[in-house]
């Protein structure tokens, strides 16, 4: 559990600098001038475009010289990144030292991933996951919080430089704790496993998890709800700003307080019921996976076409408790669905689609519809982006379909559950 807990902090600080740009994004505004398409390009691929270019070589890494001394010095180098943002006086640097800060997440997602797969058995692995995201919400909402108040108290540099020496320290600290290859307690390893054999060369780990088509399903499925939820996640504090009058400090703790208790209940449910339903049932947690997110959208649009804060929060709680309720079950299939050594690519590779997609594309075209709209409906422009962004998410029933039937047939040729493969396809024991 100590492991677990600390990889779930470096998980949350590997996300605290995207959430604390966010948060501030009206006093950038203000400052500086720059249009919603330009603080789109910021949040957006101006951000984590650095995630989809590490995506691949942080797997390679990991298998040469250990993935836990990987993820340290990539957050060590985010960190010293955030506290330089504090230095930026142009639309150019600040987009230069958040790729430089993008290699945290990179690292953080397909690394911490894998180290907690190799503590946990697949049968207790989704409320691990759940665990282990929950970083990524606690990463989402207390930069909102308390990089916000930092920001309107003593401005928003000093809230960047304060938050990359907590990154800095962080790294140091899992660095001391978590091995590169931690086994969880009476764990064995399987006959023929090919773990100990030299790392897979990344084209060959494409192609095998090209063969994989829950794999493919589950990722591009995710891609795009990722697309309407990060598009929504670092528009919301503006959202607030602007619908309802909020000072940026409290329109992000606002929207940090519906989004952290919403988070923690959903991963909860999400975590404690996917183990239950999940064993060797992959079909019943896509079913799971697809029930949940539909919910999400009434909820969304409750909070954008709210008549006052009490409904916008009662509904965003709702939405956000829906929303991760899917997160540990989701992790938890992709790493079943593929064999162990294949796992830091294949976080690697979801990592990637989710940043092209989602965390690049989704605030970036918010940002331009609100610029459209903007001569049409004034400042009712961004809410309305928002919902047309919110709409590219339908396309994860598509996927997750897809993934379900041939879940289904696949049981229904092979009625016991399959165990986790341990070997490439087409690779003889």
């Amino acid at each position: 559990m100590l492991l677990l807990g600390v990889l779930t902090l470096v998980n949350a600080m590997a996300q605290s600098g995207g959430t604390l740009l966010a948060a501030v994004l009206p006093l950038i505004k203000t400052e500086f001038g720059f249009s919603d398409g330009q603080l789109g390009l910021l949040t957006g691929y101006g951000s984590v475009l650095s995630l989809a270019l590490l995506a691949l070589p942080v797997s390679h890494w990991a298998a040469r010289y250990g993935s836990s001394r990987v993820l340290a010095l990539c957050m060590l180098v985010c960190g010293l990144a955030n506290a330089l943002t504090a230095s930026c006086s142009a639309l150019w640097q600040l987009i230069g030292v958040r790729l430089v800060a993008g290699a945290g997440p990179a690292a953080a997602w397909p690394l911490g991933q894998a180290l907690v797969s190799e503590l946990y058995q697949p049968q207790r692995r989704a409320g691990a996951m759940a665990t282990y995201t929950a970083g990524d919400f606690i990463g989402s909402t207390v930069p909102l919080v308390v990089g916000g108040w930092t920001a309107v108290q003593f401005g928003w540099r000093t809230a960047f430089v304060s938050f990359g020496v907590a990154i800095m320290l962080v790294a140091l600290l899992q660095r001391w704790l978590v091995p590169d290859r931690p086994v969880s307690v009476g764990e064995s390893e399987p006959s023929g496993d090919t773990s100990s054999e030299p790392g897979l060369h990344w084209a060959a780990g494409l192609r095998a998890l090209w063969r994989e088509p829950t794999f493919m399903h589950i990722m591009l499925g995710f891609s795009w709800a990722s697309f309407a939820v990060s598009g929504l996640s670092k528009w919301m504090p503006s959202f607030y700003n602007r619908q309802f009058g909020l000072p940026p400090d409290e329109a992000a703790a606002f929207f940090g307080g519906a989004y952290a208790g919403g988070a923690l209940l959903g991963l909860l449910i999400g975590g404690l019921l996917g183990n239950r339903i999940g064993s060797g049932r992959q079909d019943r947690l896509l079913t799971f996976c697809m029930a949940t997110y539909l919910m999400t959208f009434p909820c969304i649009l409750a909070v954008l076409f709210a008549p006052n804060l009490k409904v916008a929060f009662v509904a965003h709680v709702a939405a956000t408790v829906f929303g991760a309720m899917p997160n540990g079950p989701v992790l938890s299939m992709l790493h079943s669905s593929v064999p162990r050594k294949l796992r830091v690519l294949g976080a690697s590779v979801f990592l990637l689609a989710l940043t092209l997609l989602g965390d690049g594309g989704g605030p970036l075209l918010i940002g331009l519809f609100s610029d459209m709209l903007q001569p049409r409906l004034g400042s009712e422009s961004l809410k309305y982006a928002m919902l047309i962004v919110k709409l590219f998410g339908l396309m994860l029933f598509v996927h997750l379909t897809l993934a379900w039937r041939g879940e289904r047939r696949k049981r229904a040729h092979s009625p016991l559950p399959e165990p986790t493969p341990d070997l490439i396809p087409g690779d003889a024991r």
